[in-house]
């Protein structure tokens, strides 16, 4: 099975095992019925990417935290901040050449994590003025962030800052905290999207807002995530990558392949395999089933990985995402080089040895019949990172309906949640 769209190559010739064929066809087929029923009711994640209305609100937000910005600090966890951080890094954020992208422009840092002693740093009083915040929430109460924005807003009152030039955001409609603190401190906020949960809404002004402050391209990136929806739509279901990629995992799954690995091989898709894996692990652990979804990077996890993925047990499938036309780079020329030894490595540039390792790992991992499925990106762009963003959340989604279980809810997440809040109201009493 090997697809090609206009900008992405999906190879799962490799990854359909003897073992596997004939689940294989039995729930590619089911996967027709599943297709049918969001044909007859589409979800709001499908039906708003052909909208522009809310580009536009986006833009106006966008000039007036640029304005004076030096830093912007993204206050929100999980789906609140992952899938951004994917689409801001095809710019180059988040890689080792970062710099160059703050040099353009404010830099850009996701406080997605709460620890007290990094937050204290952020809000060091000395760049408090050319700082702004962006808080997202589509629950508006969500623990971690409002702890942020509630220590966001208490630095701002006491350097003497006035909080509606600082801070803006994004919450969900109707009545919750987010907004009240917003009405009472008189910041903007943006509509979340209704009917399409944080892991899923990457392609909302969640993720878009961001990135256009990052200049990433936002109409390709919904052109991509299109193109990748029409073929779920249109295609027939052996000629969809995600159906394949459903049927495929979820056939491992039942031959005891319980870990599914993401592994790309460029640094400005490292935070792909972080979203991929709060969406899949989030999405599908429910009634004791699912997979354990594993995020590496090549070539440097080829290092501290794959001797387990060829030697260990055969419990996984491997994802391999690469982008074969992206630039190669410096060239290996220096004389003091020039030795027997590195002669391989004279005039080549390193793009041509990331290729060669990604190559290998692939070949190694099929000698090893250990299933691998192949995603060849022409580039790391808007167009391909939209198409695989909306590819994944269809292969999440196709792979819930195939359990049997609803995607789009967290009961484990949310029972966390309340038990943290009740400690922290003991312990305040």
């Amino acid at each position: 099975m090997d697809i090609k769209s206009k900008h992405i190559r999906f190879d799962c010739t490799d990854a359909v095992t003897t073992d596997i064929a004939s689940d294989l066809d039995k729930l590619l087929s089911k996967t027709n019925n599943i297709r049918e029923a969001y044909k007859q009711n589409p979800l709001p994640l499908f039906t708003q990417l052909d909208k522009t209305d809310d580009l536009s609100a986006m833009q106006v937000l966008g000039e007036t935290i640029r304005k004076d910005a030096q830093r912007i600090v993204v206050l929100g966890t999980g789906g609140s901040s992952l899938g951004a951080q994917v689409l801001v890094q095809i710019n180059g954020w988040g890689t080792p050449a970062s710099g160059m992208v703050q040099a353009a422009g404010p830099e850009m840092i996701f406080a997605d994590n709460l620890d007290g002693q990094s937050f204290e740093r952020l809000l060091d009083e000395a760049q408090l003025a050319n700082t702004k915040f962006i808080v997202v929430s589509k629950s508006g109460g969500t623990a971690e962030t409002m702890m942020q924005l509630s220590c966001v807003l208490t630095a701002l009152e006491k350097a003497g800052l006035n909080a509606p030039a600082h801070v803006s955001g994004i919450a969900g409609s109707g009545s919750n905290t987010l907004r009240d603190v917003a009405d009472r401190a008189g910041f903007p906020l943006l509509p979340h999207a209704d009917g399409i949960g944080g892991r899923f809404a990457v392609l909302t002004n969640v993720g878009l807002l961001p990135a256009l402050l990052m200049g990433v391209d936002l109409v390709s990136v919904r052109e991509g995530a299109f193109e990748a929806l029409t073929s779920f739509m249109e295609a027939p279901v052996d000629e969809i990558p995600a159906a394949i990629g459903a049927a495929m995992q979820i056939a491992h799954a039942g031959k005891n392949r319980n870990i599914s690995v993401l592994m790309p091989y460029t640094d400005r898709l490292e935070r792909l395999g972080f979203w991929y894996r709060q969406l899949w692990a989030e999405s599908l652990g429910k009634d004791g089933q699912g997979t354990c979804p594993v995020n590496a990077l090549g070539p440097v996890d080829q290092h501290s990985q794959v001797q387990l993925y060829l030697g260990g047990p055969d419990d996984k499938i491997y994802n391999l995402v690469t982008a074969k036309n992206q630039s190669l780079g410096p060239k290996a020329l220096a004389a003091a080089c020039d030795i027997p030894e590195l002669s391989w490595l004279q005039g080549r540039h390193i793009g041509e040895l990331v290729a060669a390792e990604a190559t290998a790992t692939y070949t190694a991992l099929k000698e090893n019949a250990r299933p691998v499925r192949l995603i060849e990106m022409d580039d790391v762009t808007g167009h391909s990172v939209g198409y695989i963003l909306m590819h994944f959340m269809l292969e999440t989604i196709i792979a819930a309906g195939l359990m049997g279980i609803d995607a789009f809810d967290q009961p484990a997440v949310e029972q966390g949640k309340i038990i943290a809040k009740k400690l922290m109201a003991e312990s305040s009493n």
